[in-house]
């Protein structure tokens, strides 16, 4: 049985490192973005229109409204959908035909989507050190069991009630 499992490893290292490498790229390129997003008006504008518009589902799981509550739910840090005035895209069109604007001076979308990309930011940066502790293992690995509880205790410390 023994051997059975080093074989089972063997076959599956190479597949977790490759894995957890995409999965460090991935939360990489989120980082980059959200330190971005406050430099980029384009960016801003697109995220605001996608939140007011779709409710935050095309660009970043953080802005979701949709699982907003769940988010709120699973870490009291977060900042909440109800402490802000979230405008809405539909109503601008209403108002644009019925005042010829949209300007809306008490919306606070924006701010909600920044004091969000904040709170992502520490996340994203605490799932990109442990996915790194688990290459590193998994580069390392050499069939003990003490590697398989590392592992797994690392693999519980990563598993983020925010990725889906």
């Amino acid at each position: 049985m023994m051997l059975l499992d080093r074989i089972n490893t063997r076959e599956w290292l190479p597949q977790a490192e490759e894995d957890l490498m995409l999965e460090i790229r991935h939360l990489r390129s989120e980082v980059k973005w959200i330190e971005h997003l406050p430099r980029c008006w384009m960016c801003q504008i697109e995220v605001e229109l996608d939140v007011e518009r779709y409710l935050g589902k095309h660009i970043a799981w953080f802005v979701d409204l949709e699982s907003g509550e769940y988010l709120e739910e699973q870490d009291p840090s977060c900042p909440k959908e109800k402490n802000y005035k979230i405008d809405n895209y539909w109503w601008q069109v209403k108002r644009y035909r019925e005042t010829g604007t949209t300007e809306w001076k008490e919306s606070e979308t924006m701010k909600f989507i920044l004091d969000r990309a904040k709170w992502a930011y520490k996340i994203d940066g605490k799932q990109i050190h442990v996915a790194r502790q688990k290459l590193k293992l998994v580069r390392t690995w050499d069939f003990s069991e003490r590697c398989e509880r590392k592992f797994a205790k690392l693999d519980n410390e990563s598993v983020s009630p925010f990725f889906f």
